[in-house]
């Protein structure tokens, strides 16, 4: 914040203050008459005095100038707590939703566990089961909690000041509290649910509970040790301000017909050279200031930007794979179905594959008991999940084009009817997809934007109907976090760079959904900073805002990633070459070499 130019006249004078704030704080300061309703106490005639306010300002408090001894006490318009232009109804509104909204999360979590989770892992692991379902419920109430406090800032009437509204959630505290369970629920109660349920199947409960904690435990001294240390050294936020002063001017002259040649601001004259002139700010000293910010905030900060690291990879990968990949299976989408001599033949082919597997299984299993798992023991695991869920696609679209049952017609028509679903599908992503792409450049890359593009949508689109463009702008961060996903998926299961827990259908592990879950706990927190940035005018006024587009920006040691968009290029870069290799290369042309192994007709 600027340093605040006061004017220090003879006593009985009055006084004609100019204040201009920079960013990162912005005040508006209502008068109502320039020259009457400001007591001040002042020292002798021809002495001028300055007051800096290092902090930010409060209109309402008294500002005590460390220099010359003087107190200055602006007023601050009447502001009656709870005068809202119909908030109280909308605040009801928005409780019911809230509520709403947080039970049908909680049921849709439930769902994807007892629909994903592995025939083994029924009516037992309920420890790791209610992490994942807890860790489920958090990711999706963070990605809510934005349009949510976009809705929150706009419940007041403009003119009254949001800390004043009484009918607002407290979203500060909110987001404080969601991204601390996010925290606990990613370092702690993943780490021990994950080690509980991999541990040795001959320990007793006690020894696994033991080694649990004690895995955990190194877990949580790592993250303290990352995230303590620079705090402890460098847990500031920096602020570029600019010094201005003010002159004086008599009583007499401010009575006299001279007045009305003179404009609201006073030159300084004969003062100490302490900044500029404030009626020419453009020639402002600069200075700045350092404010030590909150741990949680600084948490914030840092797993946002550990987040950043999964987003700038999965996300953009997942940009260009998600819309290609629906697109390409309806391409590749078989156009008859088979005969049954031919479902046989590729039976037979299927479990011969499936005999392969099994007996690599087995040796590897030796292997491990014999020599445990070896760096070249889990490369070679990890190859073997990977032909396994291959074996399992193909038998899947196998069983596609030779439906049974009782209505075999039938069956063949929904299957029709869903590839055309993925065409329309891959479209919606594609145009999705690019439409990002325009955001980011056009708004957050050139200065000044060129346009707010999705910014405007968004307003437009509430004063259609508010619902509108919360609902439009909830798409575009939940695909966001989709393609997060989908390029966790793709990229680990294909360049097999390290283990991964793939998600399918009545056949995932809790250790796989354990791990996605902490995965995309730890990208939410990019995604919000993200769609922060890219929707900052849509977001004005915002809590997370304040957060993510004020503090973090000016943290040291990483103001200068988000200052200068380096995870942004980094970001698009990584979406060209992924878009590069599709082309050369064509999908998934690794796991399919023959044609006829799409069993196309």
């Amino acid at each position: 914040m600027a340093d605040l130019g006061v004017v220090a006249p003879v006593p009985n004078a009055a006084i004609v203050p100019e204040v201009n704030i920079p960013d990162p704080y912005v005040a508006t300061v209502p008068v109502a008459d320039p020259y009457a309703g400001t007591d001040v106490y002042a020292p002798p005639p021809d002495v001028a005095a300055v007051a800096e306010a290092p902090a930010p300002l409060d209109l309402g408090s008294l500002v005590t100038d460390a220099v010359s001894g003087f107190v200055a006490q602006a007023p601050v318009p009447d502001f009656e707590p709870g005068a809202v232009d119909d908030g109280g109804s909308l605040n009801w509104f928005m409780i019911i939703v809230v509520a709403v909204v947080g039970v049908l999360t909680i049921i849709f979590s439930l769902y994807l566990i007892v629909i994903y989770q592995h025939p083994e892992d029924k009516n037992q692991a309920w420890f790791p089961k209610l992490v994942v379902l807890f860790g489920m419920t958090i990711a999706i109430y963070t990605v809510l909690m934005f349009p949510l406090d976009v809705t929150n800032s706009q419940v007041c009437d403009l003119n009254l000041p949001l800390v004043d509204c009484s009918t607002t959630f407290p979203m500060d505290i909110l987001w404080q509290v969601v991204y601390i369970a996010n925290i606990v629920t990613v370092f702690v109660l993943v780490p021990f649910a994950f080690f509980y349920y991999e541990g040795d199947s001959d320990w007793n409960p006690g020894k696994k509970i033991l080694s649990s904690i004690l895995w955990t435990l190194g877990v949580v001294v790592i993250v303290v040790v990352v995230i303590g240390i620079p705090y402890v050294l460098a847990g500031y936020a920096q602020y570029t301000v600019q010094n201005a002063i003010s002159g004086v001017l008599p009583v007499n002259v401010l009575k006299s017909p001279q007045i009305e040649q003179l404009s609201s601001c006073i030159p300084a004259q004969d003062i100490v050279d302490l900044g500029a002139n404030a009626c020419e700010a453009s020639g402002a000293r600069t200075s700045t200031i350092k404010v030590r910010v909150t741990l949680i905030i600084y948490t914030m900060a840092i797993v946002a930007t550990i987040g950043w690291v999964l987003l700038l990879i999965f996300g953009a990968i997942g940009m260009i794979v998600l819309p290609m990949d629906w697109i390409r299976q309806f391409i590749s989408r078989p156009r008859t179905t088979i005969t049954k001599k031919q479902y046989v033949e590729r039976a037979k082919d299927l479990a011969r594959r499936a005999r392969d597997i099994q007996y690599v299984a087995d040796g590897m299993k030796r292997q491990k008991k014999e020599s445990g798992r070896s760096r070249k023991w889990r490369k070679n695991y990890a190859a073997l999940q990977s032909q396994v869920t291959v074996l399992e696609e193909d038998q899947a679209q196998l069983e596609r084009v030779f439906p049974q049952g009782e209505d075999p017609a039938y069956s063949w028509t929904i299957t029709v009817m869903l590839y055309w679903l993925k065409l329309v599908f891959g479209i919606l992503a594609l145009m999705v997809s690019i439409t990002w792409v325009l955001q980011i450049i056009l708004y957050i890359l050139i200065d000044p934007p060129v346009t707010p593009l999705l910014n405007t949508a968004f307003i437009d689109a509430n004063n259609v109907f508010p619902l509108f463009g919360t609902i439009l702008f909830g798409i575009f961060v939940f695909y966001l976090q989709g393609t997060v996903i989908k390029g966790n998926f793709k990229f680990g299961l294909n360049f097999l760079l390290f283990r991964v827990h793939p998600i399918r259908k009545g056949a995932t592990v809790m250790s796989s959904f354990l791990f996605n879950v902490a995965l995309i706990l730890l990208a939410t927190t990019a995604t919000i900073q993200f769609a922060a940035t890219a929707f900052a005018l849509y977001a004005s006024n915002t809590a997370i805002l304040q957060i993510y587009g004020n503090t973090l920006t000016n943290i040291e040691g990483i103001r200068y990633i988000y200052t200068e968009n380096i995870y942004i290029y980094c970001f698009l870069a990584v979406m060209l070459i992924t878009l590069i290799v599709i082309l050369l290369r064509g999908p998934d042309r690794w796991k399919k070499k023959k044609p006829e192994d799409f069993y196309s007709m």
